[in-house]
């Protein structure tokens, strides 16, 4: 069975074996947990990362996940990219923790998921701001004066969050040999269409960005049955073809 869920940020109290029983879920080995995006896991090599692999490791499930924007992607790219059920991805936890690579159909239980993740800070009023910057200590002081949240170029915010133009072109490709026909779709963040209807003018905190135009043109050829993101940290089904994951765990719309 696979069963999809909302960014996790490192809390995974969600799945544990009593939160699990709660819902009605006693999963297995032949089940899946995909998450879409800001898993929490990949954020700095420590005890508490080794600590977490120990715990996912001790779990009868596989989780699945696609890339968010807060996440480490020079540790990321310390794991080496493999081949499973189709696509490209990333061991973390052999055979129990597997990033799903951005542009990647895979097969799943009988079923075709087109996987992207990745989306744009948005709490970063205060900068995005660089050690190396003689300015910094300014700048820092300067956002904390002001109540501004900042980030710090290859410690906290990554310019990898948003995809390369080689990425989103092999997800093209990948979409053409399946003629832009898929079950589902996982990602991040969604369309620039769907982010403006969960975010309406004129008080608009999310803007449209190369991988939400991208995601907008895939909407007009791609044939899915549901389109499940994270990112937007609330549980809502938008339309009947797409839904926003926050800490609810959900099946996949039946065929």
């Amino acid at each position: 069975m696979i069963y999809i869920t909302g960014d996790t940020h490192g809390e995974y109290e969600r799945f544990s074996k009593r939160r699990m029983r709660t819902q009605g879920m006693e999963l297995t080995e032949e089940d899946y947990v995909i998450v879409c995006g800001d898993f929490g896991l990949c954020w700095q090599n420590n005890a508490t990362f080794r600590y977490e692999c120990e715990f996912f490791a001790g779990k009868p499930f596989t989780v699945l996940w696609v890339q968010g924007n807060h996440e480490n992607y020079d540790f990321i790219s310390e794991f080496e990219i493999e081949e499973w059920n189709g696509g490209k991805v990333r061991h973390i936890v052999r055979d129990k923790v597997i990033l799903l690579e951005r542009g990647q159909v895979f097969t799943i239980e009988g079923k075709t998921f087109f996987t992207f993740g990745g989306a744009a800070s948005h709490d970063i009023q205060g900068g995005v701001l660089d050690r190396k910057d003689p300015n910094y200590d300014n700048l820092v002081k300067k956002a904390k004066r002001n109540c501004l949240p900042y980030r710090i170029l290859r410690e906290s915010w990554w310019p990898e969050e948003l995809p390369s133009e080689e990425e989103m072109q092999e997800g093209i490709r990948n979409l053409e040999k399946v003629n832009y026909k898929v079950d589902y779709v996982i990602s991040h963040c969604c369309s620039t269409r769907v982010q403006d209807i969960l975010d309406p003018a004129p008080y608009k905190l999310f803007a449209p960005d190369v991988l939400t135009e991208y995601f907008e043109q895939l909407e007009e050829k791609l044939e899915f049955t549901d389109w499940y993101f994270g990112h937007y940290h609330m549980d809502q089904r938008i339309d009947d073809k797409h839904m926003l994951l926050y800490e609810t765990i959900v099946k996949p719309k039946q065929i």
